[in-house]
């Protein structure tokens, strides 16, 4: 993202972007082909940018014969640099209303919990922190990252909760502390960062970036990928099924695993 409206539109969106490495990658190259294409237009700056110009790009990616999840991620991106240059109107507010499609992606998953359980194991054995961090996934239906992170507890309207830390989309959140198993795990957890020194469960000599590679390589190596069907997600549909059946509201569920749409709890249960 080279060019002079590229420039401009990243300056301007910032860096702010509140989600995971590889997603900010995704949506800075996005918006950089965006900028591209709008110098095509005769733009001498991106706040230029007008309806007909989003209406334009929006013709091309039909014509390429994109993914809808490939146009849905450059409408991401389309609406961050909108939002920048004060036109959030400019663009459509809803992908369906584009003919952008994704509800097939909304499936349930249901995976081998035998083989994540041989996995915790593995992990476990080669190391300690790896383990807890599983564990931890398993216990709160947490995403990688917020499983690393996650260790402050709060009382919040008299029940014990844990904030969760590394929340996807910049969404702050906490979850209760409802049993027993979940109590003696954070308290485990707390006393391995107290006895090691850490400020989590990422030993010290390891920055979150490198903290989070080893942990998703040694989930590989120890067989929890989607090929397997024993990911670590896998966890986060068995937490949100777990509380459908508890006849906990899709509202309810969708906060309990930081989705800020309920409709994607159809994509858990």
């Amino acid at each position: 993202m080279s060019s002079k409206l590229g420039n401009e539109a990243k300056r301007l969106v910032g860096k702010n972007y509140g989600k995971g490495s590889g997603t900010t990658q995704k949506l800075v190259g996005n918006i950089g082909r965006i900028a591209d294409f709008m110098s095509t237009q005769g733009l001498q700056s991106i706040r230029d940018m007008k309806t007909k110009h989003v209406e334009r790009f929006i013709e091309k990616l039909e014509n390429d014969n994109l993914s809808a999840s490939t146009r849905s991620n450059y409408m991401t991106a389309m609406r961050e640099i909108a939002h920048a240059i004060g036109k959030d109107n400019i663009v459509p507010r809803h992908n369906i209303d584009l003919g952008i499609d994704r509800s097939d992606r909304y499936q349930p998953k249901h995976g081998d919990l035998d083989k994540m359980t041989d996995a915790r194991d593995k992990l476990y054995a080669k190391d300690e922190w790896l383990g807890l961090a599983c564990d931890m996934a398993k216990g709160f239906g947490l995403r990688r990252e917020e499983a690393l992170l996650s260790n402050l507890v709060i009382v919040k309207d008299g029940q014990e909760r844990i904030v969760v830390a590394g929340a996807k989309g910049g969404r702050p959140r906490d979850v209760p502390i409802e049993r027993q198993d979940q109590k003696d795990l954070v308290q485990k957890v707390l006393q391995y960062i107290k006895d090691n020194g850490q400020k989590s469960l990422i030993p010290s000599n390891l920055s979150l970036k490198q903290g989070l590679k080893k942990f998703s390589n040694e989930l590989n190596r120890a067989g929890a990928t989607k090929e397997n069907m024993a990911n670590l997600h896998l966890y986060r549909h068995e937490a949100a099924q777990q509380r459908d059946r508890e006849g906990k509201p899709d509202k309810e569920i969708a906060e309990y695993l930081g989705h800020s749409r309920e409709s994607v709890t159809q994509h858990y249960k």
